[in-house]
């Protein structure tokens, strides 16, 4: 899906029109492909849309009654910025959902009281070292930064692309959390095979490493490297 901005000529576009679809949300205008929808349902799949869905009733819920304006007065201090360097607000729910999104991610119960800050640090270059083989028997990471004791690093992979592929797009999946205790320095080799099966020679493999604070569920930018088996 293509984000779009237009301009003093063509201000707005709805609907379809034969196979693209042009549509609007919170965030701007959208342009996609028609699809007919595919409902795949893996156990993953699952888990997240039960996740989202509990959110979502947890939101509103009784227990949440004295907190919903304080969600949405962080969210208002928290806006977002899209491809185009638009900022955007988002709702107190989306930002709820969000944050405990990233918090379930790490193991961690909903938070119902909407945090002071959303701080978090940045993992910086990150350098994936295969080794032993072949086959390989070691895929390390090292981040330029360590995590602090609240922090924890998810790293997002993706299966053997082409070795002249430029970017992963939407190929990445997350592979595990990782906690403090690794320091900057951790073993995905096991991860990566239960997700993708053994890595294959000649093929490249993009990484992503995304730094998320467990106390609060606030997200670092994504940082993201590439190595050919």
């Amino acid at each position: 899906m293509a984000k779009v901005v237009f301009g003093p000529i063509v201000s707005d576009v709805r609907k379809k029109e034969g196979g693209t679809v042009f549509t609007k949300g919170r965030s701007g205008a959208f342009i996609r492909r028609k699809v007919s929808p595919t409902q795949p349902r893996t156990s993953a799949q699952m888990n997240v849309r039960a996740n989202f869905t509990a959110l979502a009733k947890l939101w509103s819920d009784a227990s949440m009654a004295t907190y919903r304006a304080g969600w949405i007065g962080l969210a208002a201090s928290y806006p977002k910025k899209d491809k185009f360097g638009a900022s955007h607000t988002l709702t107190g729910l989306q930002l709820f959902v969000r944050l405990n999104r990233a918090r379930e991610t790490c193991g961690q119960v909903p938070l119902l009281i909407p945090p002071a800050t959303l701080s978090v640090g940045y993992p910086g270059v990150i350098v994936v070292t295969p080794s032993g083989g072949p086959p390989i028997t070691s895929l390390k990471m090292n981040e330029a930064t360590f995590m602090s004791g609240t922090e924890n690093t998810l790293v997002y992979a993706t299966a053997g692309q082409s070795p002249g592929r430029a970017s992963a797009g939407a190929k990445f999946r997350l592979i595990n959390t990782y906690g403090p205790g690794g320091g900057n320095d951790f073993e995905m080799y096991g991860d990566y095979v239960a997700k993708f099966g053994t890595p294959i020679i000649g093929r490249q493999i993009f990484f992503r490493a995304v730094f998320t604070e467990i106390t609060t569920g606030a997200q670092s930018l994504p940082t993201e490297a590439s190595i050919t088996i």
